[in-house]
């Protein structure tokens, strides 16, 4: 699944897959403006998608992850 979710001033792009029974991975993208571009960030892991997701969503808000270009 892909979504596109604003936090602060930045986009970011986030990618789930299933990486095993109850493991998933949820790839984390900043989306550039002005550039027809993502740039990968991090990524986090949770036993659904849906904690994977939240673990991003809470990773994305930290303001040591947020990029300025």
């Amino acid at each position: 699944m892909e979504r596109v979710e604003m936090v602060g001033g930045s986009i970011f792009v986030l990618k789930t897959r299933q990486v095993g029974p109850s493991c998933w991975c949820c790839d984390v993208y900043e989306r550039i403006d002005n550039v027809a571009a993502e740039s990968f960030m991090f990524e986090d892991f949770g036993e659904s998608e849906t904690e994977a997701i939240q673990m991003a969503m809470h990773d994305a808000h930290g303001p040591h992850q947020i990029q300025h270009h």
